[in-house]
């Protein structure tokens, strides 16, 4: 099977979908503004009328005589005040869903699981998320529990990766085994890669506005007005806002269910992709299909968000509505050669002794991260068929497997103070003097607890290498989400005292600040999304020369290496004319602004923009830990896949 035409297929329907929903919204609130028109006029007649209301008109003169007495300037304020109510309508929705996947998970009853856990389930799914997410270059997202939920079923939800959730339901995580999760979870991955999670909040609010119509409509009718003239107005007003809003919400989710089941398709066709294992998705797949409950939900509130989930979450108007295709048409996609047969309510991890798991669960852990990393390079410009990538995909070589992350800064880096105490223990200075000034700004601002933490690691993260030094980061990210806002202020704080402690800020810090922080301030309300801006490479061409150019100084000192670099860069993003600046022109503060610049690129141009860097920092055949450090931040602040840059050492 071609997964990349598939791909493409699929994308070009959801294009063709994601108009025709457009046009229904818009078609649904003309149709809506004529109806409310027609009614208001219709009891009573337009002033100025001898024949009568408009109904009376439109029975005895027709078309002709209907549009010469028209009321256009009341049908002009009626359109502009239901299009502002559906408009309001949509916004509420927008803002309950600011918070991004977290709002989601909350709304349906789901619970955080905290990188610390003991349940050995629990235990499980993190490791999957966290091994997909370091190995493809994404943040380690939160994890939510849907504890009384025992159908099989996930989801992804967020506006950008950095706020981005996985939440899963306990039966997904009971009923199947190791490598079915990890088809389950490559599945809602593909969606943060695809960019389908904002696509899907966006549909949210929307049939939001349109069934806000319905409720107007419903209020008026129960309100009855008193039996007067205006009463029997705002009544008849009301059935008619109840038809429209039960349109509305018919054909919105028809083509919401049409937009949804395409998605599925090229996220099934991703998570191929993604884990090199097409078993995997496929036996979920034929678990669900075996299972007495399947994929349903209980909780009232799925129905709006039912299209985020991994399979169909609630049933009804005889699958018209479904957002998912049936199992058995995902399963023959996938494998054309299916026998028909289920897995019935099976884990066969289950049934076995320990020391047989333990073998099992190690072989499949490497292995998973090695088909991971490979879809990883696949996904950042790496021009290799998957033969070849699967044969270079090395774990014990990968610089950010978890297996050379020493196991007490792992099992620390999953407690929300061993987190703090580890990224403040990365900024504290190898100077004597500067260090104790340091610790001078940690007593001023003490959190209990975390200055004896932070000596106890003291020695483990001098002996961590530098390559290790963001990966450990990136880690600790889902613990550092546990924190209260008023921890998190306190530790921001903290980490910009300690990188001023010498008057000054390195790259370094920049890198790991970058990294936090774009991670971090959303779950805690500190800033908005990056909106699209430039859609062409040469209109930010200034600022990728700024960039690149520094990025080009860090990593060579001889000045025709540099130049070649620099040529390449330029040469692997379309840009042609463009020169390699100075090193006293590239300052970090032009350059922290031109970074944010072209985090406001369209998704289209990113990977080209990044695949310079790459190139760039790969022409001399050697690539630097700042090169890797500085790429890393780069592609973080881009909300891009990060790549996966095999380090050369002296």
């Amino acid at each position: 099977m071609d997964f990349f035409a598939h791909q493409d297929k699929a994308r070009r329907n959801t294009g063709l979908l994601v108009f025709l929903f457009i046009l229904a919204v818009l078609l649904l609130i003309g149709i809506t503004n004529l109806a409310v028109m027609l009614t208001m006029a219709g009891a009573g007649g337009i002033e100025g009328s001898e024949q009568g209301g408009t109904i009376a008109v439109l029975a005895t003169t027709g078309f002709s005589g209907f549009a010469a007495q028209f009321d256009w300037s009341l049908f002009i304020g009626v359109s502009a005040l239901v299009g502002m109510v559906i408009l309001l309508a949509i916004a509420y929705k927008w803002v309950q869903l600011a918070d991004g996947g977290k709002s989601v998970a909350e709304s349906l009853g789901g619970n955080r699981i905290h990188p610390n856990t003991d349940n050995a389930e629990e235990r499980r799914i993190l490791n999957v998320v966290e091994e997909m997410a370091l190995a493809s270059g994404m943040p380690v997202p939160p994890v939510y529990l849907l504890e009384n939920e025992v159908g099989i079923n996930a989801f992804a939800a967020g506006h950008t990766p950095a706020d981005a959730v996985i939440g899963v339901t306990r039966g997904c995580i009971q009923q199947l085994n190791r490598d079915q999760l990890q088809g389950v979870i490559a599945h809602e991955f593909s969606h943060i890669l695809n960019g389908d999670m904002r696509l899907n909040l966006r549909l949210i609010a929307v049939l939001h506005g349109i069934v806000f119509l319905g409720s107007v409509g419903e209020l008026l009718v129960r309100s009855r007005g008193g039996g007067s003239r205006q009463g029997g107005q705002a009544m008849l007003l009301g059935v008619v806002l109840l038809i429209v809003g039960w349109l509305g919400n018919f054909f919105g989710n028809l083509i919401r269910s049409a937009v949804s089941r395409q998605r599925e398709f090229l996220a099934d066709a991703s998570a191929v992709q993604f884990t090199r294992n097409p078993q995997g998705i496929v036996d979920a797949l034929r678990t669900i299909g075996g299972h007495q409950i399947g994929t349903d939900l209980s909780n009232p509130r799925t129905g709006e968000v039912s299209h985020l989930f991994f399979g169909q979450a609630i049933h009804r108007m005889f699958g018209l509505f479904d957002t998912h295709p049936p199992v058995d048409d995902r399963i023959l996609r996938l494998n054309p050669h299916w026998d028909g047969s289920y897995l019935v309510d099976r884990n066969n991890l289950r049934n076995e002794p320990e020391h047989i798991l333990r073998e099992k669960r190690e072989r499949r852990e490497k292995q998973a991260l090695a088909n991971a990393v490979a879809l990883g390079a696949a996904l950042n410009g790496d021009q290799l068929d998957p033969a070849e990538l699967l044969m270079q995909a090395d774990v014990s070589g990968i610089q950010q497997g978890l297996d050379h992350i020493p196991q007490n800064l792992q099992q620390q880096a999953r407690e929300p103070l061993g987190a703090m105490a580890l990224v403040l223990g990365l900024l504290l200075s190898p100077d004597s003097a500067v260090r104790e000034k340091q610790r001078g700004y940690l007593n001023q601002l003490q959190t209990p607890g975390l200055l004896d933490t932070l000596s106890a690691t003291r020695e483990a993260l001098k002996e961590l290498p530098r390559a290790l030094h963001l990966p450990l980061v990136e880690l600790s990210i889902p613990a550092l989400k546990c924190i209260s806002p008023e921890q998190y202020e306190l530790f921001r704080r903290k980490l910009l005292l300690l990188m001023h402690a010498d008057q000054q800020i390195d790259l370094y810090e920049w890198c790991l600040f970058q990294l936090l922080t774009h991670y971090l301030d959303p779950e805690f309300g500190k800033v908005k999304s990056s909106k699209p801006r430039y859609k062409v490479a040469q209109e930010i061409s200034d600022q990728y020369q700024l960039v690149l150019s520094l990025l080009v100084h860090e990593g060579h000192n001889d000045s025709e290496d540099a130049q070649r670099a620099f040529n390449r860069g330029i040469g692997s993003a379309g840009l042609y004319n463009l020169t390699l600046l100075p090193a006293e022109r590239c300052q970090l503060s032009d350059f922290k602004k031109a970074i944010n610049d072209l985090a406001c690129c369209y998704p289209h141009l990113k990977p080209k923009l990044i695949n310079g860097f790459i190139n760039c920092v790969k022409q001399d055949g050697r690539i630097t830990i700042i090169e890797k450090e500085m790429v890393h931040s780069i592609a973080a602040a881009m909300d891009s896949p990060i790549p996966q840059l095999e380090i050369e050492t002296d």
